[in-house]
């Protein structure tokens, strides 16, 4: 019987990110489930209103109903919302896997991690001529696409790249500043993070500095940008799969 991959994406992105991997996974007999979060892709709810609680409860609704315990995988700012979900449904989970991941401790945001190594990813947008749009209301932010090609796929042939950068969208401010709370039974969960060497929004040295404070049995590196499942969704699928130390 084959696993039940659940995936999910990062800030400003969708369902939609996972189309190159998800046909990998499922040919070798497993389930994906890969499903928008709430405000994103087709997903119609208010951006604005979103935080961090609401995407875990909103994975944990999905969750709850299955017979089996899932693989749960996290990209970028889904490694927080896997993070918060599992401590609601930690017996619903086989395993977390961070795909150059936010990977935090209790009472940690990414908005803190994020700016916990220099530079941040707001200072290289800015170093570059760049910043983030904010909404007028100031709820919501989103990366242009020049810079998005740059930094978020930096590692794809830049006309691919552009075309990837005009499908993203808003990301709530409130859930990327709202903290985790993370129980005892978190940390007994496996744990495997998959570094990606390239990364230019998620800095390696973060990256490391993450798996360091928070144990993670399985480590893999692949030497791509921030989205793999992108640029080498072969060698991802191929971790995930087991197949590739």
């Amino acid at each position: 019987m084959g696993n039940t991959f659940f995936l999910v994406h990062g800030a400003w992105l969708g369902g939609w990110c996972w189309e190159k991997l998800r046909p990998l996974l499922e040919a070798e007999g497993h389930a994906v489930i890969a499903p928008d979060m709430p405000g994103h892709g087709e997903d119609k709810s208010p951006i604005e209103e979103q935080n961090l609680e609401k995407y875990a409860r909103a994975v944990e609704a999905l969750i709850e109903p299955l017979r089996e315990p899932v693989i749960l995988v996290g990209h970028s700012f889904g490694g927080m919302i896997i993070s918060q979900a599992a401590c609601y449904i930690p017996s619903k989970i086989k395993k977390l896997v961070y795909i150059s991941a936010f990977l935090p401790q209790n009472g940690q945001s990414c908005d803190g991690l994020a700016k916990s190594m220099q530079p941040s990813f707001r200072e290289k947008l800015v170093a570059s001529g760049h910043d983030f749009i904010l909404s007028e209301d100031g709820k919501t932010s989103k990366v242009a696409s020049e810079p998005c090609a740059d930094f978020v796929y930096n590692d794809i042939p830049r006309d691919v790249a552009l075309k990837l950068a005009k499908r993203i969208g808003s990301e709530s401010n409130a859930a990327q500043k709202q903290a985790a709370v993370l129980g005892d039974k978190f940390y007994d969960i496996p744990k495997v993070y998959v570094r990606c060497l390239l990364d230019r929004v998620v800095d390696i040295k973060l990256q490391d500095k993450m798996i360091s404070e928070t144990y993670c049995g399985e480590v893999y590196t692949l030497k791509t940008g921030h989205c793999p499942f992108e640029s080498d969704p072969r060698s991802l699928a191929d971790i995930l799969l087991k197949r590739k130390i």
